[in-house]
């Protein structure tokens, strides 16, 4: 009986610790929220989803073009492009169709420098997704999802994600 009596006390105990440590894990994601660090961006995106569809990996890079605009009365600041994947690259497209990059995924292979681009009020800029189907190899078919990460000069972040489904 004394056996009984401690394992259930012991499950008990499990439970409560598994309980009080997801209950600290939704306070620091509230709290990330609350500060700022996954505020929105101030810039508006008319399209942030495209899906490839059905891409083979002998066929090559595809690639997408995305708009940020400034639809504010001040100018913004577009501070750094990062990537969520080595497979994936973006390019900054300037209004006089000069390109910046490319930006990929900080620490593996790709650089996130910052830009610093000042975008004037009521100015696009473009954003060119580059996704190559064969970068991870024969591992790599299947659905993917990728994402662009454009960070402004406020602490906001815009994501733009791309879907596929990699086929040999």
């Amino acid at each position: 009986m004394k056996k009984v009596f401690k394992a259930g006390i012991i499950i008990v105990g499990f439970f409560a610790i598994l309980f009080l440590a997801g209950s600290a894990i939704s306070k620091k994601t509230d709290s990330t929220a609350q500060n700022g660090a996954a505020a929105i961006s101030a810039f508006a995106a008319p399209e942030t989803f495209f899906d490839f569809g059905a891409i083979g990996m002998k066929n090559g890079k595809v690639s997408r073009m995305f708009s940020l605009k400034n639809e504010t009365e001040q100018p913004l600041t577009i501070k750094r492009i990062s990537t969520s994947c080595m497979c994936t690259e973006a390019f900054l497209i300037g209004q006089d169709n000069s390109k910046k990059g490319p930006f990929g995924m900080p620490g593996h292979g790709g650089s996130a420098p910052d830009i610093n681009e000042v975008v004037p009020p009521q100015e696009n800029r473009g954003v060119d997704v580059v996704f190559d189907p064969a970068a991870h190899g024969p591992a790599g078919i299947g659905k993917i999802e990728r994402a662009v990460f454009v960070e402004d000069g406020n602490g906001g972040t815009q994501v733009i994600t791309i879907t596929a489904l990699v086929t040999p």
